[in-house]
């Protein structure tokens, strides 16, 4: 993935490395791949900073906070709302789109068929997003989660329970068809929903994640060291990583397919290809962020990383930390190597912007040297 360095501290016995990562640039373009009306996106899109998928539709934030929708409308959800402004954030369900505002607000539009834009009155400080098949997600900046809209059970019914107050300390989310993921600071999983494929037992020793990603029925994660574990339905070979699959740095999963950001702005597929959508061009480079959705696939692709504002390093015996500077809708983390020369970056858990400045921090270095950078997504 696209990084740049921004300064280097001599802090002995630590050396730092502190890098941004951008979303994407001014210079960013969108390639889309696949087939459904998410990869056929308006001709000279430009300053897209984040992007989303849906069934048949796709989203990109505009930097002026912005919104351009395109694709199916049978549900109006690419009718942006004209009260859809200051955006920090996007995610797309199936029918329905959402959009997170810097107030830490969250608008929705598209199929209501099961109330999933419905926003639950008074909720606010919200700092993700993210849509299911008629359901959405939200994650606040306490580290609990609040869902609407409703979960099919496998069977013609559908049910809509609110999630366990037991869910608390989550970092991430993400919303499959009928079911959710969710990563806690600890960097353990919990899940909730439908169960029909398995996609809610979190395999065993399932540790140290530091991204998460909801399929159709399937589930995607990246823990600290790179390794990429998958559960749920199989039916077109998602949850089958490919073998040698390494320096991973994000992931995304759609439909019936996965895809996986190489830290060097590559990348791979795979899954479902009955419309193309593992097809990934050959030609492309420099992506800084992915979205799958039903039958297609996007990138997001940037030549210019945001610099990030970051102070305070501190090495306090065993802890080392810094702080940086967050955007509402961003997620921040702490990478570190013991030596230059070393292939992969070990990454630590995300922690979610709010607008605050956080303090991201690394406990127990035992290396006499490291090298550390921050990344925003």
């Amino acid at each position: 993935m696209k990084t740049v360095m921004q300064k280097v501290l001599t802090f002995a016995p630590v050396l730092i490395a502190a890098l941004g990562l951008s979303i994407g640039s001014q210079a960013a373009s969108l390639v889309g791949w696949g087939s459904g009306f998410s990869t056929n996106y308006p001709p000279a899109l430009t300053n897209v900073v984040a992007i989303a998928a849906g069934s048949g539709h796709g989203l990109a934030l505009i930097t002026n906070g912005s919104v351009v929708a395109w694709g199916d409308n049978s549900y109006s959800q690419t009718n942006v709302p004209a009260s859809v402004s200051n955006v920090v954030a996007v995610a797309a369900g199936y029918y329905h789109s959402l959009a997170l505002k810097s107030d830490g607000t969250v608008a929705a539009w598209g199929r209501n068929t099961y109330t999933q834009t419905i926003v639950p009155a008074g909720l606010s400080n919200v700092v993700a997003i993210a849509g299911g098949e008629n359901h959405s997600l939200a994650l606040k900046a306490d580290g609990t989660a609040i869902n609407w809209g409703q979960y099919s059970d496998g069977t013609p019914n559908f049910f809509t329970n609110a999630l366990p107050p037991t869910m608390t300390n989550m970092v991430a989310i993400a919303a499959g068809n009928n079911h959710d993921l969710m990563l806690r600071g600890d960097g353990t999983v919990v899940t909730w929903g439908q169960n029909m494929f398995g996609q809610t037992n979190v395999p065993p020793g399932t540790t140290n994640v530091i991204a998460i990603a909801a399929g159709g029925d399937d589930n995607l994660v990246l823990t600290a060291d790179g390794r990429l574990i998958a559960w749920g339905r199989n039916d077109f070979f998602q949850t089958n990583v490919p073998a040698g699959l390494t320096n991973v740095a994000a992931i995304s999963a759609g439909q019936d397919h996965n895809l996986a950001l190489r830290g060097q702005g590559t990348v791979a597929a795979w899954g479902s290809n009955l419309t193309g959508q593992t097809n990934v061009p050959a030609a492309i480079s420099n992506v800084v962020a992915m979205a799958a959705g039903k039958d297609g696939s996007l990138a997001l692709t940037g030549l210019g990383p945001a610099l990030l504002s970051l102070t305070h390093p501190l090495r306090n015996q065993s802890v080392f930390s810094v702080s940086a500077a967050t955007v509402r809708g961003r997620s921040y983390r702490l990478e570190f190597k013991s030596a230059l020369t070393d292939q992969n970056w070990t990454m630590l858990p995300p922690v979610p912007g709010d607008g605050t400045t956080k303090t991201l921090t690394n406990a127990a270095p035992t290396s006499p040297k490291r090298f550390y950078r921050v990344r925003q997504w």
